[in-house]
């Protein structure tokens, strides 16, 4: 297995556990073992139109939300087409449900954190702002 696959599997699994710790059950994450692959998620018009599949999917049952994760690994695919077009996907996804829409968690080297939170700030409407969080590695 070659370097940026266990990386991103680290970050996927650091992901599983952040969240699962934080009491959301975990449904899918991609690559763990042990855990199914996350289902596609319907791309309802951004983009390429085509459906967009997390890193990692659960259920948090105190809010009844949906959860998805993303990794990054890299500052290239922190503002990619490729990675607009995911957030807008996964934050649209059950967005008139107020208070039980969707969360996006994504996860990221902790040195990408500000530089993730500015091109949100320019990129994803305010209005979502509060169901994107953006998550560091630890130091």
């Amino acid at each position: 297995m070659d370097a940026t696959v266990r990386s991103r599997d680290l970050l996927v699994q650091t992901l599983v556990d952040l969240l699962a710790n934080d009491g959301v059950e975990i449904k899918g994450a991609r690559g763990i073992e042990g855990l199914e692959m996350p289902p596609d998620i319907a791309n309802t018009g951004f983009g390429s139109a085509h459906d967009k599949r997390p890193d990692v999917i659960g259920f948090d049952h105190e809010h009844r939300r949906i959860v998805f994760g993303i990794v990054r690994e890299n500052r290239e695919s922190l503002d990619s087409e490729e990675a607009l077009e995911e957030y807008n996907v996964f934050l649209d996804h059950n967005a008139s449900l107020g208070e039980q829409a969707s969360m996006v968690y994504v996860m990221m080297p902790h040195d990408l954190v500000g530089e993730f939170t500015s091109i949100i700030t320019h990129y994803i409407h305010r209005d979502y702002w509060h169901r994107l969080i953006a998550v560091g590695t630890p130091r």
